[in-house]
């Protein structure tokens, strides 16, 4: 288990657009997709594009391997 500070894609709504958010932690194990945690969050458990470890250059740019369609999360 490897737990790292992280940003995390967020899908915009009607008055925001898309975008990362940093501050959350990252921790990768044996289960599907990454385990996400912040204190202004619940946990999560999301499939692995929609987290980076290391700071986007552009925090509107979507991910590599962004999936509409696909889960946004694991339940």
């Amino acid at each position: 288990m490897r737990r790292e500070r992280c940003w995390v894609w967020f899908r915009g709504g009607l008055k925001e657009s898309s975008r990362w958010v940093g501050g959350f932690q990252a921790t990768t194990d044996a289960e599907r997709g990454v385990l996400i945690q912040h204190p202004g969050y619940r946990d999560a458990r999301v499939p692995a594009w929609r987290v980076t470890t290391h700071e986007p250059a552009d925090l509107n740019a979507p991910p590599d391997g962004l999936d509409e369609s696909g889960p946004w999360q694991f339940f």
